[in-house]
């Protein structure tokens, strides 16, 4: 039986996924930036709050590198590998999603609206898509959020969960 771990990911599992992303990722990072997959995973990690920040192995294969930035982006860039461990890591990415909405009051970010696949992943997570938009000139991408249940109440000493 496989075993799904996670950890905080090292220099070399930063320079893995940038060798061997996933071709729907490539073309997204083309869509929204000018960075090279390995440059847009260590942004990606280096942008990300450092509790919320995660490479995923099954067994010793990388299926992918998450986290949320400290401004409450949550992102994902994965090798070809996550399909086949696709229902184990959703488990997890559900767990994961509530605990960010424990730290942000919203997760938002942005997907490429080519990339279905995973516009019906976000869907299964929750997560609501709002506007279409164009970062770039001919390539739209999809806004998607999910917004904490919680009640907060505002404190003079500070933000209060119910």
């Amino acid at each position: 039986m496989v075993k799904i771990t996670k950890r905080l990911p090292t220099d070399e599992d930063i320079q893995q996924l940038g060798n061997t992303m996933r071709p729907c990722d490539v073309a997204e990072l083309s869509a929204v930036t000018h960075l090279s997959p390995l440059q847009a995973a260590q942004t990606s990690v280096n942008n990300s709050h450092p509790d919320f920040l995660w490479a995923y192995y099954a067994d010793d294969t990388l299926l992918c590198i998450a986290g949320c930035t400290v401004s409450g982006n949550p992102w994902l860039l994965a090798t070809p590998a996550l399909d086949n461990h696709l229902q184990h890591v959703t488990l997890e990415a559900k767990r994961q999603v509530r605990m960010m909405l424990r730290h942000w009051d919203k997760l938002s970010n942005i997907i490429d609206v080519r990339n279905r696949k995973t516009l019906r992943w976000l869907k299964a997570l929750g997560f609501t898509l709002t506007e279409t938009l164009e970062i770039k000139p001919g390539f739209p991408v999809i806004q998607f959020e999910k917004v904490s249940n919680e009640r907060i109440i505002k404190t003079p000493s500070g933000v209060n969960r119910l």
